[in-house]
């Protein structure tokens, strides 16, 4: 199973990733993780995301090789960026899911104003990540985390990956 979950900085998708990771017993690849480990901290140029996203498309690959669950915890801002995930899974002959964590400006900056542990994006780079984000047009989940509790969230995201699954 491969879930990504996206949104604006700040929307609570890491959260929402290490939680359902537990229920599903799943590998999280946050591009907030491969962006220190490549050592592209403070970098936010399309350059350094392209690169981002690319070793994170490594890391889904041999997880979904592995046959492991995959949680995907990224902005995925740009619907090529997006399209690069929907191939690889579909090389692999498995869906891809996709929930959007959507917040409040004033929540997401009272959130961003914080010393986080997994992100250093900030105000600014929300307003940028938010001036060219590109709306994902296809069937997806939308969870509002400042209206949800967090057991709901789980609750809604599973009940949307087994319907989808169902589905076909």
């Amino acid at each position: 199973m491969n879930i990504a979950i996206m949104g604006l900085p700040g929307s609570g998708k890491t959260f929402l990733a290490k939680e359902l990771a537990k229920k599903i017993n799943a590998v999280i690849i946050s591009s907030d993780t491969v962006r220190i480990e490549l050592k592209q901290t403070g970098k936010y140029d399309i350059k350094t995301k392209l690169e981002i996203y690319h070793a994170m498309l490594k890391l889904m690959d041999a997880a979904i090789t592995q046959k492991q669950n995959v949680i995907l915890d990224a902005t995925f801002y740009k619907e090529n960026i997006r399209h690069l995930f929907k191939e690889k899974a579909a090389e692999h002959q498995c869906p891809l899911y996709f929930i959007e964590m959507k917040a409040a400006e004033s929540i997401i900056k009272e959130r961003v104003d914080k010393k986080r542990p997994d992100s250093e994006a900030d105000f600014e780079v929300y307003l940028k990540v938010k001036s060219e984000f590109e709306p994902l047009q296809e069937a997806h989940l939308v969870l509002y985390p400042e209206h949800e509790e967090l057991s709901n969230m789980i609750e809604q995201a599973l009940a949307y990956v087994n319907y989808r699954d169902e589905k076909g």
